[in-house]
């Protein structure tokens, strides 16, 4: 029985460095509050809308980009975490129910303060 190697599972899942950060910022939103839940879709949204604002130069390859989002992650949390409170009907601005009205911006109070990169060409 000594003789016997330990063969490696195939069916261990190996996740690229991109899906383990959008891993950390979803365990990082339970760490702040365990009642709040968010989508991998809303993760991916407010990592989007970060490199949009961004505007990160082309010369730039994934593992750059990565350390800057890794740097902004607590500002990406707080986006996501913002993006599914503002979860509404489809295209709506404002929304009124028993007295209590709430009005949608498209701008990420989270992402205030963000600078993105001048590009030129």
């Amino acid at each position: 029985m000594a003789d016997i190697e330990e063969t490696p599972k195939d069916d261990a899942v190996t996740l690229t460095p991109m899906e383990k950060f959008k891993e950390d910022i979803k365990s990082m939103i339970t760490e702040y509050d365990a009642e709040i839940s968010v989508s991998s879709l809303t993760v991916s949204l407010a990592i989007e809308s970060f490199e949009t604002l961004r505007n990160y130069p082309s010369s730039w390859g994934m593992d750059k980009i990565l350390e800057d989002l890794e740097k902004n992650k607590a500002k990406i949390a707080m986006a996501a975490i913002e993006i599914e409170s503002k979860n509404g009907a489809e295209n709506q601005l404002s929304h009124s129910e028993n007295g209590t009205s709430r009005t949608y911006s498209e701008y990420l109070m989270a992402y205030k303060g963000v600078i993105g990169f001048a590009n030129c060409i």
